[in-house]
């Protein structure tokens, strides 16, 4: 007997994203964080200070960038309950457009959350000016995680832009057909 898949809940998100979009979301963040961290090795940059820096940047920006997702996927979700997408909806294609389209911005949604509590938590803790013998073995790893989440959260804002692209692509089906 087959179990039915949910299209609810986490699992529903991870199947609809999926690794492969993980995984190429991945490739900036990784490069940037790692190129980053190199230059401050190199250039023997105060990397306690940089990370604080970049703490502050990443506070100031992922709230609001969370706040645009919020404002684009109500937008979004205004479409795919209106009538324009009700002929999209009937097919196998248009529902699998609006899972990914769904999935795509909890994907979004979940990675700045997760990268404004990282930040919180690590900006509460370098301002508490703990002494270790070796700092940089902490501040590096650190700082690459703020740089990498940081970096993720914004990137993956590029996705978020296609399918807000792809979407309002959908209005325009219905009239190709008529034309044609």
């Amino acid at each position: 007997m087959r179990k039915s898949l949910s299209i609810f809940g986490w699992k529903a998100i991870l199947r609809n994203y999926g690794w492969t979009s993980f995984w190429l979301d991945n490739i900036l963040p990784l490069i940037v964080s790692l190129g980053l961290c190199i230059l401050m090795y190199v250039k023997d940059a105060d990397i306690l200070l940089q990370l604080k820096h970049l703490v502050e940047v990443g506070i100031s920006i992922v709230p609001a960038m969370v706040a645009l997702i919020l404002t684009a996927y109500t937008i979004m979700l205004t479409f795919i309950i209106g009538d324009k997408f009700a002929s999209i909806k009937k097919t196998k294609e248009g529902r699998q457009l609006i899972q990914d389209l769904n999935s795509s911005f909890a994907a979004c949604l979940f990675v700045s959350t997760i990268s404004i509590i990282a930040m919180i938590i690590i900006s509460s803790i370098a301002n508490m000016g703990i002494a270790i013998e070796e700092p940089n073995t902490v501040n590096y790893p650190v700082y690459f995680l703020v740089c990498y989440l940081l970096v993720y959260s914004v990137s993956i804002l590029i996705g978020i832009v296609i399918d807000i692209f792809n979407s309002g692509q959908t209005t325009l089906l219905d009239d190709n057909s008529n034309a044609e």
